[in-house]
């Protein structure tokens, strides 16, 4: 078996080849090119299978990832997509549920709905809070509901009706009526997308999907045709936000869960990582061109959230738990109205690219600023496939930054990285903080083609155990996709006390229904019975509470009832994640979920090996090197990573190339080669 992955980001395009004739691994960086093009994976495509000495059609499987989605909700870019709701909840989307960003400012800005007023249509029948019909559809309201939808000429609709996830009925029926007017537009029905209460969260993530649908099935039909003219015929699947993937057809029923498509590959190849070096705490820290991505990784296991705000909207459906800011190697350094040195949030990307690149534009970013700063050789980025334009960085921050502040251009460098490493550093400390973890005891795995470049500056600044860097950091996240195995997740709603046995009986019917219905899903999709897991979870909250955890439950539970073992369960996870509880309080159910999982077959991974193009053997044997202003530049060796043996140790100051990113062990350092190639930076005790 012959597996490939390829992951999307908004500057390179990484691709990994497992070879399960050979055992071996090949990885590949080409330029992404134009954001929501699909056709430069070629390129990438050609270039990894010429190396391994194979052809598109002798791959057997293809994982991808992208931020195809998240880009379009992030730059507005989505979408002429329309909303229909019940009478009287035409608003939903602008009242939202008054909590303000700021508890006390009335004036913050919220961001605008994905889908304007303008384009929301009620139609009557009416549903309440227990699935009892109130009043029916009628015919003269469809028929002007339907009408009124069409003139807008929409690319996609979302269908939110009071308490459909209790009786969708009227959902069904409405969705009837446009399908036969308007055949060609994608509906997405808020009882199918987020089956939960809470009318604006559901809404919301409905308008997201149908916001996002007509994008993500774009650049689906344009990344067949692609691979189809490549000659590869191999399945397809799309890494989704919860760690699995999902087959293109699944991906385009529910769009949104592909919004954090990109950063999942990374947090599940870094969990499968430390579990191999025996490690069970680290925090993952994927920098690229455009974004940082941050995850913790606890007790050996990811952590999943039933909600997340993308772009100030809210998405209800399960993600991996990744905290997203804007600080890569193209964001740019610049200076505001105050005479402040700012980093991001605006980023060069891949077009123009930052000033260095040969194509680059004229804002400094913070390659630029390493560059100036001794971190990369001109000659030796991406293995001497590119270089840099030293002379470009240092004019860049010399005009935009270091003249207007009164600085050197190496002090303007420095501080550039300083600025963008200190906005990291928050965003871990804000992670760890708001899940009860202490930085101190965790190690930081750095991926991504800048993250080893920084996570020196991050460990450092937070006191953590030491830095892990993989054997490939600049296509881990790739790697990750190899790891993750299809995965659907059904939900349902819920209520009542978990201690009334009527109550836990709906539960357990519901969750047996689920299972059901998740177990044929993965039938469609070709994977055999032995191979399918599943895992239920019961939402759960105190009587009164707003907020409600979501609690595994054991199957054996699911058989035979066992309420007082869930309520200790509660209770304990309740005191873990908030810091008490409260067993004297009743308990409630909200929602059922359902994860199923089914295996993908992988091969086993011997020696791995770099592209042959990488010529960073010839790079000089030392470099003056930039880290501290008051030390200033400092001689730091620079050595071939593919040079180190097992357990072989570099002290710092030291520069260790290698094809898709560069480590950097600073002063008081020592890096040492581990498992699977793994180099693990600790700082050196004080006697």
């Amino acid at each position: 078996m012959r597996y490939l992955a390829a992951d999307v980001g908004g500057t390179f395009t990484d691709l990994v080849l497992l070879d399960g004739a050979t055992g071996r691994q090949y990885v590949e960086k080409v330029p992404s090119g134009a954001r929501g093009a699909a056709a430069p994976i070629a390129a990438g495509i050609r270039q990894i299978v010429t190396q391994a000495g194979l052809t598109p059609a002798d791959v057997d499987l293809f994982v991808h990832g992208f931020t195809v989605s998240t880009n379009a909700l992030l730059m507005g870019a989505g979408a002429q997509a329309t909303l229909v709701t019940s009478v009287g909840a035409r608003d939903v989307l602008e009242i939202r549920n008054q909590l303000r960003p700021g508890l006390y400012s009335v004036t913050t800005p919220r961001p605008e709905p994905v889908i304007p007023r303008n384009r929301v249509f009620e139609v009557d029948g009416r549903v309440d809070a227990y699935g009892g019909v109130v009043s029916e559809m009628t015919d003269e309201s469809l028929a002007a509901t339907v009408d009124a939808v069409a003139a807008t000429k929409p690319e996609a609709i979302a269908i939110c009706l009071t308490f459909a996830h209790l009786r969708p009925d009227h959902e069904l029926r409405l969705a009837a009526a446009l399908r036969a007017r308007l055949p060609e537009v994608p509906l997405y029905l808020s009882h199918k997308v987020n089956p939960q209460i809470e009318e604006w969260p559901r809404a919301n993530t409905t308008a997201i999907a149908a916001y996002v649908g007509p994008v993500v099935d774009g650049y689906l039909t344009q990344l067949e045709s692609t691979l189809a003219d490549e000659g590869l015929s191999a399945p397809l699947r799309i890494m989704r936000s919860d760690g699995g993937v999902a087959t293109p057809a699944s991906a385009r029923d529910n769009p949104a869960h592909t919004l954090l498509s990109g950063p999942a590959g990374g947090v599940v190849a870094a969990r499968e990582l430390i579990g191999s070096l025996g490690i069970e705490n680290a925090i993952t820290f994927d920098m690229g061109g455009t974004s940082a991505d941050f995850s913790a990784v606890v007790d050996s296991d990811t952590r999943m959230i039933r909600q997340r705000t993308l772009a100030g909207q809210p998405l209800r459906l399960p993600t991996l738990d990744v905290e997203t800011i804007s600080a890569g190697g193209g964001s740019i350094g610049w200076v505001d109205m105050g005479g402040a040195l700012r980093v991001g949030p605006q980023s060069a990307g891949s077009v123009p690219g930052p000033a260095c690149y040969p194509e680059g534009g004229d804002e400094p970013t913070v390659t630029d600023a390493a560059l100036v700063m001794g971190l990369l050789h001109p000659d030796h980025y991406l293995g001497g496939r590119i270089t840099l334009d030293a002379e470009a960085a240092h004019e860049a921050i010399r005009s935009k930054i270091a003249e207007p502040l009164g600085l050197s251009v190496e002090e303007g460098a420095l501080a550039i990285v300083r600025i963008a490493s200190a906005s990291m550093a928050q965003a871990i400390r804000t992670l760890c903080v708001e899940r009860g973890v202490d930085p101190r005891r965790f190690w930081l795995v750095a991926f991504g083609g800048a993250g080893p470049l920084f996570s020196g500056f991050l460990a450092k600044m937070l006191d953590m155990r030491g830095v892990i860097v993989p054997a490939h950091p600049g296509v881990f996240a790739a790697e990750g996709l190899l790891m993750s195995d299809i995965r659907h997740t059904a939900q349902a709603p819920c209520t009542g006390l978990l201690t009334d046995e009527s109550r836990a009986a709906e539960f357990t019917s519901l969750a047996h229904r689920l299972r059901q219905e998740t177990d044929e899903m993965l039938a469609e999709d070709g994977i055999e019975r032995d191979k399918r897991s599943f895992r239920c979870f019961a939402g759960l909250r105190y009587v009164g509470q707003f907020h409600e955890l979501d609690v595994e439950i054991a199957p054996d539970h699911l058989t035979t009832w066992d309420a007082p073992a869930v309520l200790a369960q509660f209770h304990a996870q309740h005191a873990q994640v908030y810091g008490h509880a409260d067993p004297e309080s009743p308990v409630e159910f909200v929602s059922v979920q359902m994860n199923a999982l089914g295996g993908i077959d992988r091969p086993e991974v011997g020696e791995s090996t770099d592209a042959p193009a990488s010529d960073t053997g010839s790079a000089p044997a030392t470099r003056q090197m930039l880290l501290d202003a008051q030390e200033g530049y400092v001689e730091a060796r620079v050595i071939d990573r593919a040079s180190l043996g097992p357990d072989d140790a570099v002290r710092g100051p030291a520069i260790i190339n290698q094809l898709d990113s560069t480590v950097i062990v600073a002063p008081g350092e020592t890096a040492t080669l581990h498992g699977r190639r793994t180099i693990i930076i600790e700082r050196e005790t004080k006697a």
